[in-house]
Formats: C-alpha cells, sequence, structure tokens
C-alpha cells in the first residue's frame, strides 16, 4: 500500500516542477467552472506558497507520513 503514497507523492513533485517550469498555476471553481491562473511575475508570494504547500504534500506522500 505504501508505493501508491510514494507514486503519488512523485506525481506531485513534478507538477510543481512543472507549474514552476511553466510559471503559473491552474486554480479552478467547482460552482465557477472557470479556470483562474496564478502567474508568477504577476503574483510572486501567491505563486510560491501553493508551490511550498504540493511540495510539502508530495514530501509527507513520498515519506509515507500518510497512507492510503
Amino acid at each position: 500500500m505504501s508505493n501508491w503514497s510514494t507514486i503519488v507523492g512523485i506525481i506531485l513533485a513534478l507538477y510543481a516542477a512543472f507549474c514552476i517550469y511553466r510559471g503559473r498555476i491552474d486554480i479552478s471553481s467547482e460552482n465557477d467552472r472557470s479556470s483562474t491562473w496564478i502567474s508568477r511575475s504577476e503574483k510572486p508570494v501567491k505563486f510560491w506558497i501553493y508551490i511550498i504547500v504540493i511540495l510539502a504534500l508530495a514530501a509527507a506522500l513520498g515519506f509515507n507520513v500518510f497512507n492510503f
């Protein structure tokens, strides 16, 4: 079972790296059905906070803190 959490952690880390490379993060709302972008150049603090949260979750899953 711990292999799945490690795989999901690696996928999240790769997604964070892709967002850093691209310079923006997609944020969509379930109710609005519209897509919002957080750009690294327009809102750098918010962008890096989201990246840190994604990487922290990826590390927690990668080190099997949460198992599913």
